[in-house]
């Protein structure tokens, strides 16, 4: 009776484990039925049909397609000067076994109480730095090679709060995925009204004269991802990700409607090309997420969400907010917005005009302040 005592105690935490790991499966979900994408979409289910050897091609024609649209790609009008620009190229890992599909060091729901964000504004700079985290909040796995390399950008001014929460609770998220990535944080720097398109395509546009990323996540301070079920990863080609559409303040985590694309949304770095990047021209609260939407549309892009086959998986996807008092909303953004597609081609990456300050790698962030005013088109900020 005693040894068979014993062998329970020891199947008990067992099954815990095979349990936990099956429903990471089922998380992730992956979609890797055609390797030739060399881009993972968690969004629509698939049998993992990979082996390592398949996988380790995947890399590289996304390099090769994404080096092959530099020659037709128009860059940005920037009042800079280049020779002042620093270089944050990184090298490779030396290691090429690529990460695992799912990655190991995942925990799941985290609790984002008051008590935790007070904990987590607390922590030190330090602990992330000798988790492996670079200058310019870059990290790379040391014991593999991640399947995607990513840019978070961040557009910022007045919530040095929020910044300091998001930046220690976002890395350790990220790092438990096993992604090659960096957080930019773009600062409007002038007393014009907040234009946060044109501050999301000058973190695309500065990302670009660094090194070449896979794809883009488009991150709003005040949202914190609560699962680490949540994929940061890239999105397959013509299919962009909106990530933020179930949220605390919206009826306790509904599901958005479908046009909402407001938020955190990623799009392969092809993709975002492809559509002009955000508008330029729309100066303080609202407008520029229901416009980017009507591009992706306008190009024929198909918007994902994670899980969205699998209602009961949602929960996986919930962001918690951060309170702030929300901006008035700009009235002649209905105005623009009316225009549609008349803009797409004139209004965004290749009509961005903007003057960088300064270029700081900081010890959790790639830190641009940018100093922007309204031009050409519709002057926005007019009425505000």
């Amino acid at each position: 009776m005693a040894s068979i005592s014993h062998l329970r105690v020891i199947a008990r935490p067992l099954l815990v484990i095979s349990t936990f790991t099956l429903a990471v499966i089922v998380w992730l979900n992956l979609n890797v039925s055609n390797v030739t994408n060399s881009i993972f979409d968690y969004g629509n289910p698939s049998k993992i049909q990979l082996t390592l050897t398949d996988s380790a091609s995947l890399l590289e024609p996304i390099s090769q397609k994404t080096r092959g649209n530099k020659q037709d790609q128009n860059l940005s009008e920037v009042a800079v000067n280049e020779s002042s620009q620093p270089s944050v190229a990184h090298q490779s890992p030396s290691v090429t076994q690529l990460c695992p599909l799912i990655s190991p060091e995942l925990v799941g729901w985290t609790n984002i109480s008051l008590e935790k964000i007070n904990t987590i504004r607390n922590e030190a700079e330090m602990e992330l730095i000798e988790a492996g985290l670079e200058a310019g909040g870059r990290y790379q796995p040391k014991d593999c090679q991640s399947r995607h390399k990513v840019a978070i950008v961040v557009p910022y001014r007045d919530r040095k709060d929020h910044l300091t929460v998001f930046l220690r609770y976002l890395h350790p998220f990220l790092q438990r995925q096993q992604l090659n990535y960096v957080i930019i944080v773009v600062e409007q720097s002038n007393s014009s009204s907040f234009n946060r398109g044109m501050l999301m395509n000058i973190g695309f546009n500065e990302a670009q004269l660094q090194e070449e990323f896979h794809c883009f996540i488009f991150h709003d301070v005040d949202f914190l991802p609560e699962d680490d079920g949540n994929p940061y990863t890239c999105p397959q080609e013509g299919k962009p990700r909106q990530m933020s559409f179930s949220i605390d303040y919206w009826d306790n985590y509904k599901p958005t409607p479908a046009s909402h694309f407001g938020g955190v949304t990623a799009f392969s770095t092809n993709d975002f090309r492809k559509i002009n990047g955000f508008s330029n021209s729309f100066w303080g609260w609202g407008g520029e997420d229901d416009q980017l939407y009507q591009r992706v549309r306008f190009n024929k892009l198909i918007v994902t969400r994670a899980y969205e086959d699998q209602p009961s998986l949602v929960r996986l996807v919930r962001y918690k907010t951060l309170s702030h008092k929300k901006a008035e909303p700009n009235p002649e953004r209905k105005l623009v917005l009316k225009e549609g597609s008349v803009r797409f081609q004139t209004d965004g990456l290749n009509d961005l005009r903007y003057n960088r300050l300064s270029f700081e790698l900081k010890p959790l962030y790639t830190h641009i302040i940018v100093d922007i005013q309204p031009y050409g088109g519709r002057n926005m900020s007019s009425v505000l």
